[in-house]
């Protein structure tokens, strides 16, 4: 049971940390009416990044688990930035 445990904090931190992205890129996305989104757009940052923070605090000794997800997928998700040019190469050119 215990690794069952560990196995949805691996899967809540790569949640949280994908959802922590999303909200990085809403000031991307919302950049054109920023001067009133910004409240939304804040409420996101500091939600998201603070739920990471307060459930590591919260977590203790089983933070390890959690953090390890949020780790994963930032690593994953920065993996495809390397892999993307590999699969999208541009066809040679044909005479």
């Amino acid at each position: 049971m215990r690794w069952m445990a560990q196995a949805a904090l691996f899967l809540a931190g790569m949640y949280v940390g994908m959802r922590a992205i999303a909200a990085c890129y809403r000031v991307l996305d919302l950049w054109y009416t920023i001067r009133t989104a910004y409240p939304a757009v804040l409420r996101g940052l500091l939600g998201w990044s603070g739920m990471m923070a307060a459930l590591a605090v919260l977590l203790g000794g089983r933070r390890t688990a959690f953090l390890g997800g949020a780790l994963a997928y930032l690593l994953f998700y920065l993996g495809l930035y390397v892999l993307r040019p590999l699969v999208l190469r541009k066809p040679a050119p044909t005479e």
